[in-house]
Formats: C-alpha cells, sequence, structure tokens
C-alpha cells in the first residue's frame, strides 16, 4: 500500500490506522509451534552472506534462519554465523544454534538489548538463493523481531535489501500525524516504545484520564495476539491467564518458596504485586505481566548480604531455574516448568527488615515474621505474618485503592541500598 506524504484533514480513527499498517504488507510472523515462519522468495538472487536486523533497540533473538536453494537444500545449515552480540556473553547465544537445523520455539540466537542488533550467516560462497525462511521464538517474545530487515551480499560492501517489515510502517508515519496516531500506529506493529512513551509522559503531566483511554486504545489494538499493555511493555497480561495456568503459575511459586524457606533457611514470601492481588482481590491483578517474591536473609553486612545473595543463585540454579541478575538489584528468574518471576533481597538491621526497593528499616520484624501460608489457586503460597502492614509499607495508606499508575521510587531505593545495585 502507498500513503502520500500529505497531512490529513482530520485525526485518523484506530480502525484506520490498524487497518492501513495491516494492510501494507506487514507480517506477524511467528515460530515453528505457530507453523507462522516468515517466507522470503528471492529466485533469482545470489549471494554469499545474508544479514538480518532490526530497527529498534532491543534484543534480537531467533529460533532458526533456513537459506534454501533451487534443489530444496537448506545451505545454510551449520555455516558459520556472527552476531553483533550474545547476551549476558553466554556462549550459547553466540549463533551457532539458528543454523543448526533443530527447531523447537527457543533462541538459536539471542544479543543484547542494544540499538540494531545484527546476524551475518556466511554461505562460504556465492550460490543461487531460492527462499529464506525465518523461524521466530515463540511466546510473548516474538514481538522482538518484527523490526526485521533482511539483506544479501556477495563481498559484504554492497547489499540488497530483500525484505524490510517496517517499509510500509515508515511510509505511514510520513504523513502528517500526531503524537497518538504515530504511537498507535507503531502498536499495531506491536513495537510497544512509543506507546508506552506517551502512556509514561501523560501520567508524569498529570493527564491520568487522558493516559488511561489512550492505554485501553491500545490494548484494543494489541489483545488479538494474545498481548496487553502492561508496566513492562507489550506482554500476556494474568488477563489472559485461565485458571490451570494460574494454578500452574502458583505451583512452581510453592515450589521455589519451598526451597527457599525449607532447603535453603531464609525466610521467602509473596510481595509486591502478587500480594497485593492475592490480598486485595483473591486474585491477579489483570494488567500486570510479573510474579514478585522476596526473602529475607539470614547475613547482616553488606558484604555477607551480597554473598548471601549469590548463594541463593548458586542453590537456585541448580534446582533447575535460570537466574538472571537485573539492573534495579533483584534477580530474573525462570522456574524449571517455565514461569517467571522477580527474587527480591531484604536483611534484617536494627529490629526491622528492609527489603528493596522498599525505604530501608520501614517494616517491623513482627510483620513479617513468622511467615504463614494461605491457599491460592489450590496451592500453598509463603506471606508475611501481616501482609497488610506490608503493602502499606510498600503502596501507602491506600493501597486498598487500585492504582494502575503507581511504580517503585528507583531512584531512592539505588540512593539507599546503594551496595546491592552497585557492590562494595
Amino acid at each position: 500500500m502507498l500513503f502520500k506524504s500529505k497531512k490529513p484533514q482530520k485525526s485518523l480513527d484506530v480502525s484506520e490506522i490498524k487497518d492501513a499498517i495491516e494492510n501494507s504488507g506487514f507480517q506477524f510472523f511467528r515460530g515453528i509451534k505457530s507453523g507462522a515462519p516468515l517466507e522470503l522468495d528471492v529466485r533469482g538472487q545470489k549471494a554469499r552472506f545474508i544479514r538480518l536486523s532490526l530497527q529498534t533497540v532491543t534484543s534480537f533473538h531467533l529460533d532458526e534462519v533456513e537459506v534454501i536453494d533451487k534443489c530444496g537444500n537448506n545451505i545454510a545449515l551449520n555455516k558459520p554465523v556472527l552476531c553483533s552480540s550474545f547476551f549476558n556473553g553466554e556462549i550459547k547465544y553466540q549463533g551457532s544454534g539458528v543454523v543448526n537445523g533443530r527447531k523447537n520455539g527457543g533462541c538459536g540466537f539471542h544479543t543484547q538489548r542494544e540499538e540494531s542488533p545484527w546476524l551475518l550467516i556466511d554461505l562460504q560462497e556465492i550460490v543461487d538463493i531460492d527462499s529464506i525462511r525465518v523461524f521466530n521464538r515463540e511466546g510473548e517474545f516474538f514481538t522482538r523481531a518484527l523490526s526485521l530487515k533482511v539483506e544479501l551480499s556477495s563481498d559484504l560492501k554492497s547489499w540488497s535489501l530483500v525484505f524490510d517489515n517496517w517499509s510500509g510502517l515508515r511510509a505511514f508515519l510520513s504523513q502528517g500525524l500526531n503524537d497518538n496516531e504515530k504511537a498507535i500506529a507503531y502498536a499495531v506493529a506491536l513495537e510497544h516504545s512509543k506507546a508506552v512513551s506517551l502512556f509514561n509522559r501523560m501520567v508524569a503531566e498529570g493527564r491520568v484520564t487522558e493516559a488511561a483511554s489512550f492505554q485501553a486504545v491500545v490494548n484494543t489494538v494489541i489483545r488479538r495476539h494474545g498481548l496487553a499493555m502492561g508496566p513492562h511493555g507489550f506482554l500476556k497480561t494474568f488477563s489472559f491467564c485461565g485458571e490451570e495456568e494460574k494454578s500452574k503459575i502458583c505451583a512452581e511459586l510453592e515450589r521455589i518458596l519451598g526451597w527457599l524457606n525449607d532447603e535453603y533457611g531464609v525466610a521467602a514470601f509473596i510481595t509486591s504485586g502478587t500480594l497485593l492481588g492475592m490480598v486485595r482481590d483473591g486474585d491477579f491483578i489483570p494488567h500486570d505481566d510479573d510474579l514478585d517474591i522476596c526473602y529475607i536473609g539470614n547475613a547482616s553486612s553488606e558484604r555477607e548480604i551480597l554473598e548471601e545473595r549469590a548463594g541463593i543463585a548458586k542453590f537456585l540454579r541448580g534446582k533447575g531455574c535460570g537466574i538472571q541478575e537485573s539492573n534495579v538489584a533483584h534477580y530474573w528468574c525462570v522456574s524449571p516448568g517455565g514461569v517467571k518471576l522477580d527474587i527480591f533481597t531484604g536483611f534484617i538491621e536494627s529490629g526491622h527488615c528492609s527489603i528493596n526497593p522498599l525505604p530501608r528499616e520501614a517494616i517491623n520484624e513482627s510483620s513479617i515474621f513468622p511467615v504463614k501460608t494461605e491457599r491460592f489457586h489450590g496451592h500453598d503460597l509463603t506471606l508475611p505474618a501481616e501482609p497488610e502492614s506490608l503493602l502499606e509499607v510498600n503502596y501507602g495508606p491506600d493501597w486498598r485503592k487500585p492504582d494502575p499508575f503507581w511504580k517503585f521510587d528507583w531512584a531512592r531505593a539505588k540512593e539507599e541500598y546503594k551496595f546491592l545495585y552497585f557492590g562494595v
């Protein structure tokens, strides 16, 4: 579809924006399990190198890339690859997995989050190419690859563009659109950054009613993909989870909390949004997209607290969990059953509990100990002794009133818990 670069005479409604982007050739390609890879017909092209790149700030990951010759052979199989970076410096993400012939819906490679990440495949000779098949990662993070460009070269100097998934989006954006229209256009293409930025600006300026209305509009656009605009972008929120899935989530929470309490010997319990939903609503908060637990450790000095935290990470890895450090001093954990949760660090000082990122020494020990268990979606989850007291420290005295715009004060937390963020 071609768009005139002329300022519209009236504001565009959501359906007009949605139809324009989706009819422009944009492809919501997925992976092997969905049966919806990207199929590119490039007959008549000769090349040695295939470069795949993105056009935004994000992490790049795909499951598999196949380059098919006119005889139907995958000539990319086990060929050398190079990528712009690899996640956390882990060798398993360096790229060879994207051409190993094994498609499972996971990550054949994975870059760091960066500007315009890329992957290069070297076919080792100039060959006739018939088609290229790109198998995306399955799950909610398939969206990261949707700004894909594919280029071919014989010498790494001259490149031929054979696919640009954002070409129609860019043509549409060349019109004189307002900020809302631009953000919604990007949202149709499942690029969340513009919508999140505009939403946060509205909230910061006190335009909360307008922000809520804008968020609702964005959600109507992306809901058919099983996504909603939550606190961390476009992700699968609990509004999409049925009772069976919630029970599975709670089973994994119960297992990890049990490991920490019964085997490692720290007091671990649900906190923040997970605790708020359970106590206030008797369910997960619909617009939330992650799980929160914390532990109160046994260490007292800063160095010992850091050593204990590292020990907990090692312990959970030994149980089959995936553990990564976040940029805000907590662990991102993926349970053996594939459930994602945040693990926050706490410790005792002067008869009080301090839990990052909550204010230090703001919670009496008696509000936390002894921890207790309550049934939630068929499983026993650990809670603090007085969950209401913790929720008041976390969310303020009006914690019972839903506030979709609430956020942690990370600047204060980084100052108060400096050693957790920057070491000693």
